[in-house]
């Protein structure tokens, strides 16, 4: 009985499409695994993983059925779709990620009917060529110095469209990616203006540096793009609010995208955690088992996870039950904060729990899981990006905004 309640186990994913993309990544998990070793160790992408992922189609998992995809409308089984790859990879979590919330977005905004409306980019040519496998996402959205309301790249008016300078960072899966989803400054006349832009990686003047050197999720793609001088036509940008201004309206999807990231450090840690009890289970462990210092770790881990698990589920299903009803971008300010602010929350609480999980499972394996090499190595590493991920980050930015918000004095 007790592995069929939510907090003693993983999450299940709800919809037959959710559970169809699971199982097309538990059969891959071997593999995944292997990779991770290989990729963490070397420092490169993870390249393989990812074809291999994407040749089962879990990158379409948001593509309607009858264009390919999995179906998967709901943020839950996104989640859980993420800390499933996760669990065998986190960096090649991460990468699938950024590029599925942009496809799950999108086949939102189709399924609402909303693409070709005003204040609307995405259109269902895109979902039919993620579907097609002919469309590999990287989110360039990140800017060295920059938040996200005033970025340095910009677009400016050409007699072909419009032109593209900047350079981003955190470009997760771009050594894969077929196109970048861009946020820019555009530029026409006197007005500067915050806006989105689709840009081919095939673009001249696109240039992927696959510079990225990081403590951990080493295989995630997450290095460099520049853009130098990318002519894009005029209907592939959308102008979406005030340039150098934060903006309430823009919280919705900031905080649904950070919420599904979450399952990136769920499934780590239950990866960290299923390996130190395998470790406690060998003969030279068995003998550890009646220590009370080892019974606190493995008590503390089931703690910290319950926790993750059970903040994790409730957040979601609060968002899938205004998510799947709701058009994306027409909420109220209030709504967009209080969805934010479940974000951040949540995300902290994620956050330590991950990290409380490696670190007792660490305790727990023994001087074996300080070596470089060992899964649990890789683990404390990979964990620590989390305190970096959410919409609001570094930490004193999550804590303004939460107590921002708490007190009524926000600037958002």
């Amino acid at each position: 009985m007790a592995n069929l309640l939510s907090l003693n186990s993983e999450l299940r994913p709800a919809t037959t499409g959710g559970e169809q993309a699971v199982a097309a990544v538990t059969k891959l998990h071997d593999f995944l695994a292997k990779e991770a070793e290989v990729t963490d160790r070397e420092g490169r992408f993870a390249g393989q993983s990812v074809q291999a992922l994407a040749d089962v189609g879990v990158f379409a998992a948001a593509a309607p059925s009858d264009l390919g995809g999995f179906g998967v409308e709901r943020l839950h089984d996104l989640t859980v779709l993420t800390a499933a790859i996760a669990r065998a990879d986190p960096s090649v979590a991460v990468a699938h990620y950024m590029h599925t919330a942009l496809a799950w977005y999108f086949a939102r905004v189709v399924r609402f009917g909303a693409d070709g409306e005003p204040g609307y980019l995405p259109r269902r040519e895109w979902l039919e060529a993620i579907g097609a496998r002919r469309m590999l996402l990287c989110s360039a959205v990140a800017e060295r110095g920059a938040d996200y309301w005033n970025l340095a790249t910009t677009a400016k008016p050409s007699y072909n469209g419009w032109v593209v300078n900047g350079r981003k960072i955190l470009a997760s899966v771009s050594p894969a990616a077929t196109h970048f989803y861009c946020r820019l400054r555009a530029e026409r006349g006197k007005g500067a203006h915050l806006a989105s832009a689709m840009i081919p990686a095939d673009t001249p003047g696109v240039h992927v540096e696959d510079d990225w050197q990081g403590l951990g999720l080493r295989g995630s793609g997450s290095g460099t793009v520049e853009f130098s001088d990318c002519v894009v036509p005029e209907d592939a940008l959308l102008v979406r609010g005030p340039w150098g201004k934060r903006d309430a309206s823009m919280l919705e999807g900031r905080a649904v995208s950070g919420m599904g990231l979450n399952g990136v450090y769920l499934g780590l840690a239950e990866a960290a955690r299923d390996e130190a009890l395998a470790a406690l289970n060998r003969p030279s462990g068995r003998r550890r088992t009646a220590s009370a210092a080892v019974k606190t770790s493995v008590a503390e881990m089931e703690t910290a996870l319950a926790a993750a698990r059970g903040t994790l589920a409730t957040a979601l299903q609060d968002f899938d039950s205004y998510l799947l009803t709701n058009k994306p971008q027409v909420t109220t300010d209030d709504v967009s904060r209080a969805m934010m602010k479940e974000c951040q929350t949540v995300s902290t609480v994620v956050e330590r729990a991950a990290t409380t999980v490696v670190d007792h499972a660490m305790r727990v394996t023994g001087g074996a899981s300080y070596t470089a090499h060992h899964p649990l190595a890789r683990a404390y590493r990979d964990v620590r990006a989390a305190v970096f991920m959410p919409p609001y980050s570094p930490p004193e930015e999550s804590v303004d905004f939460l107590a921002g918000v708490t007190l009524g004095t926000s600037p958002d």
